[in-house]
């Protein structure tokens, strides 16, 4: 019975011995090591060595020391504690623990506690939502929970930065307009053109030079083309040819500017009267054109002679309507049109055009212009827009650009239809050695025109009806098509896209107009306005067209009314010929337009941070946070790798000192006691005490121990290693008294 009684206690107390083993194992491996060594030398010992030839183990530990060693051990397998346990447990107990780390493994063990130990004390304390729930929550499916669902709102914030992120790349703009109320703008310029390009006067000079009418000259060549390249199949030079088919190609021909502004209406007799209003303080105060203002007189390919009016720059903002009176002067007596062409419509219409543009800048007459009809009175009404566009990659504008640009041997202030023309003339000028009337040009370049098709301007040469395929034609029509084709391959380049070296500028006016068209003049004002002083000044109603109109004046003047006005029923002369423009700014108000970024940076870093406050609550003070987070690692680990550093250099040489002295000492004391130290056990043992003293050497510095559960843990250790050491150290001593005993004997 007291067997079993005392099988059961030891039993119990090897249970006890296996669980503290066991959580001994999974905290201090080394310990094991050591504690395994000491069981090893007292079962040899106990067991086969004889009193005679034994080699004793002598192990000379204290409690202090014992605590002292293992302390680091402790504070470094703490964090793997859980991981050990659970691995140890699905092993046999019999089974050897693992070999003792070594020091660098044991060193990267310390740096990651330390920033695990940093990351969990962020997680916990931090304003980011969702991380405090994950590392706070008491069991693993709630921590789950929270963490799928930090990551879908992750997530989502995500998607939603990809969209306000792609929204932001596209660069778009807005145009909201703002009305400002009287405020100082500029008048525009004012650029007038005949739609009839050759004159009275001008078909005149044609006859007396013996030169062909422009309609003339154009079945000429055409003829000669269908003879030369059409019906041969060389389309694509017919092609280049009929470029030769407008007015510009007979402009081109002539041998000079001068020449060609006689042929059409010369400014003083297309605009009769032109009148300018302005406000003196608040007083309005009308004067002749020419007083206030300059004309530029240049030539279009089109429409031949046009005339800009400019007001000068110190009147522009108080000048509040200009008044035109256009003489036509249309030929009435022909009744076939010398200038008209099938491939231009407008070539075949009869009235003026007008041009509203930024002061100083060039017309863009052909895209931008406002046909007026003879014999009425055009009232435009004028809005003024004040446009500021944005630079790339937002808008096309640029500050970089010249102020001025040369035009028609005339300087211009710089606008982007400028530069673009003067940039294709330029390379025309280049590539094709010649230019063209259809951009501004300068003829005292040294360049000739790219048509100069000067053989085929008098009526004895290369005509149609008398068709004689002489060598000069036909060789003045190739060189012709070769300069042509040059010049259509210029263009087409520039024919789509902007220019890179043309922009914008970023701020300019532009003019918008209301228009309003009525019968002018009315026939009981035609023949007061003929009889004014200023119209008997002109002369140019001396006309053998006005004599009906002195016919009607007179019989007014004898009180014949009803025989007047069957003249004026009749006759519509003045219709015809005439036309008034009533350019009015009604109000000094400005419409200013301009370009909003719908994204700008710093609404997009707001959205960001509006998206990331909503979707996981992260903020400015989320920033330091992290920022306090990277801060405290550093100053850890740089206090930790400067104590280490120490602790090594300043150990290494005291304890192989220190070893050294205590192995001797122990040797010393084991043969003064008749010890005999066992060869194959002391050395390992004592080596194990190295390590445990250098493991505690590297982990000095570590002072974050769970100081609950640390007290029982190194107690517990204790107690094992120093029965372990007393059931070796009575082993030892009763072998020396059963010697002593046998001596004596």
């Amino acid at each position: 019975m007291s067997d079993t009684t005392d099988n059961n206690i030891n039993n119990e107390n090897g249970n006890i011995e296996n669980s503290e083993r066991h959580n001994l194992h999974s905290i201090c491996p080394l310990c094991c090591i050591f504690i395994q060594e000491i069981r090893k030398c007292y079962e040899q010992t106990s067991k086969s060595l004889s009193m005679d030839n034994a080699n004793h183990c002598h192990i000379n530990l204290n409690q202090n020391n014992t605590i002292h060693n293992l302390t680091g051990s402790i504070k470094v397998n703490k964090e793997n504690s859980g991981r050990s346990s659970s691995s140890s447990s699905s092993q046999p107990s019999s089974s050897p623990p693992p070999p003792p780390p070594s020091s660098s493994s044991l060193k990267h063990d310390n740096i990651s506690v330390i920033i695990l130990d940093e990351l969990k004390r962020f997680c916990e304390n931090t304003t980011i939502r969702g991380l405090p729930r994950i590392v706070r929550a008491h069991n693993r499916y709630l921590r789950s929970l929270w963490l799928i669902l930090v990551c879908i709102l992750i997530l989502g914030c995500f998607i939603c930065m990809f969209f306000l992120a792609r929204q932001y790349l596209e660069y778009n703009v807005i145009h909201p307009p703002r009305v400002l109320r009287h405020t100082i703008s500029p008048f525009p310029s004012v650029t007038i053109c005949n739609f009839r390009p050759i004159s009275p006067d001008g078909l005149k000079y044609l006859q007396m030079k013996g030169w062909k009418t422009p309609r003339h000259f154009v079945l000429d060549i055409a003829t000669y083309a269908q003879y030369i390249f059409y019906d041969q199949q060389k389309i694509e030079e017919y092609n280049a040819a009929s470029a030769a088919f407008s007015l510009a190609g007979f402009l081109e021909s002539l041998p000079n500017n001068e020449e060609r502004r006689k042929l059409g209406y010369q400014h003083n007799k297309l605009i009769i009267k032109c009148q300018i209003t302005y406000l003196n303080g608040s007083k309005p105060v009308a004067a002749p054109c020419e007083r206030k203002g300059i004309w530029r007189k240049f030539i279009h390919a089109q429409y031949l002679n046009c005339a800009t009016f400019e007001p000068y720059s110190y009147l522009r903002s108080d000048i509040t309507n200009i008044e035109m009176y256009i003489y036509l002067d249309e030929m009435l007596n022909r009744a076939d049109c010398i200038d008209c062409f099938h491939g231009e419509v407008k070539s075949q219409l009869s009235g003026a055009l007008i041009s509203i543009h930024d002061a100083n800048t060039l017309p863009n007459i052909n895209d931008k212009s406002i046909n007026l009809k003879p014999g009425t009175l055009t009232e435009l009404r004028l809005s003024i827009i004040e446009n500021i566009q944005q630079m790339p990659p937002y808008g096309r504008c640029s500050i970089n650009h010249p102020l001025n640009i040369t035009l028609y041997d005339m300087l211009y202030n710089y606008s982007e239809y400028a530069c673009r023309v003067s940039t294709i003339q330029n390379n025309i000028n280049q590539q094709c050695n010649c230019y063209t009337m259809e951009y501004p040009y300068n003829e005292n370049k040294g360049y000739k025109p790219c048509t100069d098709l000067s053989q085929f301007i008098n009526l004895s040469n290369c005509n149609r009806n008398n068709f004689n395929l002489t060598n000069l034609c036909i060789n003045n029509l190739k060189n012709f098509i070769s300069r042509m084709m040059c010049k259509r391959s210029v263009i087409e380049n520039y024919l789509h896209g902007e220019l890179p070296n043309c922009k914008m500028p970023c701020s300019f006016y532009s003019y918008e107009s209301e228009q309003s068209i009525s019968t002018w003049p009315t026939k009981s004002w035609q023949l007061t306005w003929l009889n004014s002083s200023y119209n008997k000044k002109l002369g140019i109603f001396n006309n053998t067209e006005f004599i009906p109109y002195l016919k009607a004046q007179q019989l007014l003047e004898l009180g014949n009314h009803i025989d007047a006005v069957n003249i004026l029923d009749k006759i519509d002369v003045l219709e015809r010929k005439l036309l008034a423009i009533l350019i009015n700014r009604p109000n000094f108000d400005v419409r200013k337009v301009e370009e909003k970024i719908v994204l700008s940076l710093t609404s997009l870093l707001s959205q960001t941070g509006g998206l990331f406050s909503i979707w996981i609550g992260l903020s400015m003070i989320s920033l330091g946070e992290l920022f306090e987070l990277f801060i405290r690692c550093y100053i850890r680990l740089k206090h930790f790798n400067h104590n280490n550093n120490i602790t090594n250099n300043s150990n290494s040489n005291d304890n192989n000192n220190n070893n050294n002295k205590v192995i001797q000492h122990n040797n010393n004391s084991l043969k003064q006691n008749n010890y005999y130290p066992l060869s194959n056990y002391n050395d390992h043992i004592l080596h194990n005490l190295l390590l445990l003293n250098q493991l505690h050497n590297n982990n000095s510095n570590i002072n974050n121990i769970d100081n609950n559960n640390a007290n029982d843990i190194i107690n517990k250790i204790n107690k094992i290693l120093i029965n372990e050491e007393n059931n070796l150290h009575n082993l030892l001593l009763s072998k020396k008294n059963e010697n002593d005993q046998s001596i004596n004997q």
